[in-house]
């Protein structure tokens, strides 16, 4: 004996449509939750971690006749207070502060500050040009990225540029290498492709 033959053809139409219902509500409403958990993401470039209204100051050395570079490089105090004033004056890297608690997407390069042995990374730089802060001078505070993330990432070409994302922060932080003017809450690194 079936049980469907006690229940009226409508009762069963609007059964279904009610599981139908609840099961459409469930999904919509874990999709807006986990659209809710995470802000979105905003695809930056290098050049967006410099203040808009920001014109680097002309290279002092640049415009100095030769004689007047030696004796600046005379190791006198004056002329190592004079350097130091003048490099200060270059060196100045002001932040973006419009970007900080912006969760972006940033293509770079890494710099291990810390790693295992088996490219397993604690801490590390992201940086705008492969080999920057090991081969060659750090480039401006303001174009270097510390990254720690929450447990060890497993980097496997240390070469090859990657997508870092995660929550930026505009605060300064010292390491080994350089003075980083951003840090950034790591969520992942994807390997780099110019499409997206």
């Amino acid at each position: 004996m079936k049980y469907t033959q006690y229940l009226p053809d409508n009762f069963i139409a609007a059964a279904v449509l009610c599981c139908s219902l609840i099961l459409v509500g469930c999904n919509s409403n874990s999709d807006s939750d986990a659209s809710e958990a995470l802000p979105e993401l905003t695809e930056i470039s290098w050049q967006d971690l410099v203040p808009a209204d920001f014109e680097q100051p002309e290279n002092p050395f640049e415009t100095m006749s030769q004689d007047e570079i030696d004796k600046l490089m005379d190791g006198s105090p004056e002329s190592n207070a004079i350097i130091a004033a003048l490099e200060k004056e270059f060196y100045y890297a002001p932040t973006n502060a419009n970007l900080d608690g912006i969760r972006v997407k940033l293509p770079a390069y890494i710099t291990p500050l810390d790693f295992d042995g088996q490219m397993k990374l604690e801490e590390f730089l992201l940086v705008p040009y492969l080999g920057a802060c090991m081969h060659t001078p750090p480039p401006p505070s303001n174009q270097i990225v510390h990254a720690n993330p929450s447990e060890a990432v497993e980097v496997d070409d240390m070469y090859s540029p990657v997508w870092a994302i995660g929550m930026l922060r505009v605060d300064a932080k010292q390491s080994s290498l350089a003075e980083a003017g951003y840090q950034l809450e790591l969520e992942s690194i994807e390997p780099y492709t110019q499409i997206q």
